[in-house]
């Protein structure tokens, strides 16, 4: 039994499921963990969308479906979690509501510990918590002996003043935490489900008046910011890495003055497969491995004095969007060998 955890709208989940199951004929369940909670997998009526009975004792547990699907923590061979998003309760939940909340959080996470350790996880959440972090990320690339752009972490103004006057004023600031972060608000998005809204900015250069009134930002307590070099860009580079394979893809991103800082504002840009060299290739492989991963995408730049700078490693990134040849579903394929892989 392999498990697939994502929300619906998740096609990278559809891919893998279909190589899986279609291609070698593996029995797969796929579900989201928060459909266990009301609010968010409550259709109009209020009803839960899935009505999972849990039966769990010391050693093993089991979650039966609707549809008489049995889910047994015994017989998981291998897990692809896209999502594992836990909700909390609202704040004007009642006392009830709140504690009955808590508690199926407990049993998720519980019953996810009692999978047998020969399961194999891309990714397990747990890791992904600890590696999902920038600045371990770069303490960790650069152990590995992969460059990375400088970088300051501050909430001092006179620090971001300094920095910037290092650089000559080029430098950008980024979001350290999560590219998304999650509005627990939910709403019923345009295919009519319950579906909460993400946030985040993009990375932005920063300008000399942005300077004037860093006094009134910055200061003990206030949040810090990540500010880096601007580098000089001649493309960026998309690694896509499962377990000891590399799939890379070379953005385009300086022909369209719009995607020069962040590629993210422009949606079509050129994209090309490329290779990285064995040396690249196998300092990669080897920080998901220290990491205790095996899948990520990988987000680096290629600078016009040829150097290789790795930005960070995205833990559960997409990969579709590179592969617009319709018979071109290698990481797919990957991934689905990769979970029935014997650890």
């Amino acid at each position: 039994m392999y498990l697939i955890l994502a929300i619906d709208e998740d096609v990278h989940a559809d891919a893998v499921l279909y190589y899986l199951a279609e291609k070698q004929g593996k029995k797969v369940k796929r579900f989201d963990p928060a459909f266990l909670f009301d609010e968010y997998g409550s259709i109009e009526n209020g009803s839960r969308r899935e009505k999972i009975i849990v039966d769990i004792n010391c050693t093993s547990g089991r979650l039966i479906f609707p549809n008489g699907d049995v889910v047994s923590s015994d017989d998981i061979e291998g897990v692809f979690c896209r999502s594992f998003y836990i909700p909390k309760a609202k704040d004007f939940s009642s006392t009830a509501d709140q504690l009955a909340t808590a508690e199926i959080s407990s049993t998720v996470r519980g019953f996810f510990s009692l999978i047998p350790k020969s399961c194999r996880w891309i990714n397990n959440p747990y890791t992904e918590d600890k590696v999902d972090n920038k600045i371990y990320q770069h303490q960790c690339a650069v152990t590995h002996g992969l460059e990375v752009p400088d970088t300051l972490v501050t909430n001092c103004a006179e620090k971001v003043k300094a920095f910037y006057d290092k650089h000559n004023g080029n430098i950008i600031i980024k979001q350290l935490s999560d590219v998304s972060l999650i509005d627990e608000s939910s709403f019923v998005n345009e295919n009519g489900f319950n579906d909460v809204e993400f946030k985040g900015f993009f990375t932005s250069l920063i300008k000399a008046h942005d300077l004037v009134s860093l006094d009134e930002y910055f200061g003990p307590g206030s949040a810090p910011v990540l500010l880096q070099e601007a580098l000089d860009k001649k493309s960026e580079l998309r690694v896509t890495i499962v377990g000891d394979k590399c799939f890379t893809y070379r953005i385009y991103s300086q022909e369209n003055e719009k995607s020069k800082t962040d590629f993210r504002h422009v949606e079509e840009l050129r994209v090309e497969k490329t290779a990285l060299s064995s040396d690249v290739e196998t300092k990669l492989i080897a920080l998901l491995k220290f990491w205790g991963i095996i899948f990520a995408t990988v987000d680096l730049v290629e600078t016009t004095d040829g150097r290789i700078i790795f930005l960070e490693a995205n833990v559960a990134g997409n990969w579709l969007w590179l592969e617009k040849n319709e018979d071109d579903s290698a990481i797919s394929i990957a991934i689905a060998e990769a979970l029935c892989e014997i650890c």
